[in-house]
């Protein structure tokens, strides 16, 4: 279900009962050279019409089902920090965003404005609907948990005790 404010500058779209995968709302990533906030939706087939002006809709994780990712930059185009997008559970209550796990139900708030990229002429070259994730409600979490205790996450500081598996190679 969908429902949308439209103000003149840009509108939010409320988008309830969706899948939730790849959450990576705690901190900005930098996947492309711009740092952001990310997170994918997934619903059924006969949904994809709501996902649609969203960005580009892709075959779902789930047979039957498309997905479709959406961001936030963690910077204003001044420089200065953007809100981080808003989690909270059913209650309404905050959330650890950490805490999400593949396959946790929700809500989500996205908020989309019409743009226009324009020559020196004045001569409209690009237009579009720019769509940037602001909220997400989290109402049936599944607890992300990590699948292998030989998973390293390379954004945080390994243990440098001399063991062997920690010792410098040549091969690497």
């Amino acid at each position: 279900m969908t429902t949308t404010t439209k103000p003149t500058e840009g509108f939010n779209t409320i988008l309830r009962d969706v899948k939730l995968y790849w959450a990576k709302l705690d901190k900005p990533v930098d996947p492309f050279g711009t740092l952001q906030w990310e997170l994918t939706i997934q619903v059924p087939k006969k949904r994809e019409s709501e996902i649609a002006s969203f960005g580009k809709v892709k075959e779902g994780f789930d047979k039957g089902t498309v997905a479709v990712a959406l961001k936030k930059k963690a910077l204003k185009a001044d420089g200065t920090e953007a809100a981080k997008v808003g989690v909270v559970d059913a209650n309404k209550q905050p959330l650890d965003s950490k805490l999400i796990g593949n396959g946790s139900l929700g809500n989500i708030i996205v908020f989309q404005r019409p743009y226009e990229i324009k020559a020196p002429n004045g001569k409209v070259t690009k237009s579009g609907t720019s769509t940037m994730l602001t909220k997400v409600q989290v109402t049936e979490l599944v607890k992300y948990e990590r699948k292998s205790d030989n998973f390293v996450d390379f954004d945080t500081e390994l243990d440098t005790s001399d063991t062997a598996a920690n010792k410098s190679s040549d091969d690497f």
